[in-house]
């Protein structure tokens, strides 16, 4: 089993991002586009987050 992705520090923030570029040197399947939405929807919740906890 998988685990799910989250970000919850700067740290896995810049890993998820290095995760980005490696897939994108990846070809096109289902499961990199899964990886990517997940990634997408973890850095977005972080960055929502982050920007509440700023204001």
């Amino acid at each position: 089993m998988k685990m799910p992705i989250a970000v919850h520090t700067e740290e896995d923030y810049a890993q998820a991002q290095e995760r980005v570029a490696e897939l994108s040197t990846e070809p096109d399947s289902k499961e990199k586009d899964r990886e990517l939405e997940a990634l997408a929807e973890a850095m977005l919740a972080f960055e929502l987050r982050r920007d509440e906890a700023l204001s």
